[in-house]
């Protein structure tokens, strides 16, 4: 009988895919060496996970950013500005660099330099609480039990949602389920007006980045006390992890005209939650890369750009909710085929500095396999709720 062979395309395949399965046994390993390898992903992952281009960044500003402010034609208003001083080549003169620019009040605000001293003690606060502790004592994942307390409550919430804004949402009809909750918390501001009932309309806690913030500011610090900041109304606060620290001065700005009557509640996040987040998502990242590609972990700055990976608000408000509830239920976090990006707006692409797909894993194993996600054990005496994902 005449042997067959396989035709050369075939035969290349296989032995592709052949070679796929080996480096990843090879950099992914099962059985007992499994643990050794997730040891090494949780120490790859720990490392530089303080987010160095911001503290870089608050560092520049507490160094050498000025504040200057100019009266606008007829004096309706101030443009006030943020400049930092920049060389554009090795010999040239330093110039002044615009990093930020608002029209402000104009006799609500303190002075420019009154602002720009409040504005460093806001820079020098931040930077001081994400320094490295003495003795190298890592206590990240110490702020579990201590969330509740930041939120003002003495005790967890019975049953929470966070509710994501992925396009899946869309015809879910999950609006009254989500409003039954105890807790809800939304993000980065999301529209629910004409979608409460697949999105709900109860809002406890507004969960954003700080570039929700300036954009806020920017158009309304001029004409709102307060800024027009809180669309869920003014008792719903705002929890806000800062992704560039200019946005600090947005912060105060909002805050020195804010009334009685149009208050500024703001809860920025502490600095141990964003690095326990940090490391979390760069875990899983890192665990993502590795069996999708075959290579070893530390080929990863090929796909993602440490100075700017950064991990979304969704995975921030949804370990913040594991602090504080008994019970976790996650609505619109994933994606389907012919699903808009966002619920409420016309995105169409995903953000490269997130990697979405990790998440996605992180969001599974705390349904399927809360043991199994790194970094939670070791806060002292806590576990991880039950979580329930709702597509």
């Amino acid at each position: 009988m005449k042997r067959r062979h396989l035709p050369p395309v075939l035969f290349l395949l296989a032995l592709s895919l052949l070679s796929l399965s080996f480096r990843r046994h090879l950099f992914l390993p099962r059985g007992p060496s499994a643990y050794a390898a997730g040891a090494l992903l949780r120490r790859l992952a720990a490392a530089d996970a303080g987010g160095d281009q911001v503290l870089a960044e608050a560092a520049a500003l507490l160094a050498n950013a000025s504040v200057s402010s100019f009266p606008s034609i007829g004096n309706h208003h101030r443009l006030l500005y943020l400049r930092l001083p920049y060389r554009s080549n090795a010999t040239s003169a330093p110039r002044q660099r615009a990093v930020s620019r608002l029209r402000v009040p104009v006799d609500t605000l303190p002075s420019d330099e009154s602002l720009l001293a409040s504005f460093r003690s806001s820079l020098r606060s931040f930077l001081l609480a994400r320094r490295p502790r003495r003795g190298g004592g890592d206590v990240a994942a110490a702020v579990m039990g201590e969330l509740a307390g930041q939120l003002g409550r003495a005790r967890r919430f019975p049953t929470c949602a966070v509710v994501g804004n992925s396009g899946i949402l869309l015809g879910s009809g999950r609006g009254a389920q989500i409003d039954a909750h105890d807790l809800v918390i939304r993000l980065n501001n999301a529209r629910v007006a004409g979608y409460a009932a697949d999105v709900g309309a109860k809002t406890s806690v507004s969960f954003v980045n700080s570039n929700i913030l300036h954009y806020c500011a920017v158009r309304s610090a001029i004409s709102t006390p307060g800024c027009s900041c809180h669309p869920y109304g003014r008792e719903v606060p705002m929890a806000m992890y800062v992704c560039q620290p200019a946005h600090l001065l947005d912060a105060l700005i909002c805050n020195a005209t804010a009334t009685p009557s149009s208050p500024f509640p703001l809860l920025v996040t502490d600095a141990r939650l964003d690095a326990l987040c940090a490391r979390i998502a760069k875990y899983y990242s890192l665990r993502q890369f590795v069996a999708t590609t075959g290579e070893p972990a530390s080929n990863w700055t090929r796909m993602h750009d440490e100075r700017y990976f950064h991990y979304s608000s969704g995975l921030q408000a949804v370990v913040m909710a594991l602090g504080v509830c008994d019970e976790v239920s996650l609505f619109g976090f994933g994606k389907a085929t012919g699903a808009k990006h966002h619920y409420h707006t016309n995105q169409k692409k995903e953000l490269d500095l997130h990697d979405y797909e990790a998440e996605y894993q992180f969001y599974g194993d705390l349904q399927a396999r809360p043991e199994a996600v790194p970094f939670l054990d070791e806060a002292p005496g806590f576990k991880v709720p039950p979580v329930k994902l709702y597509w």
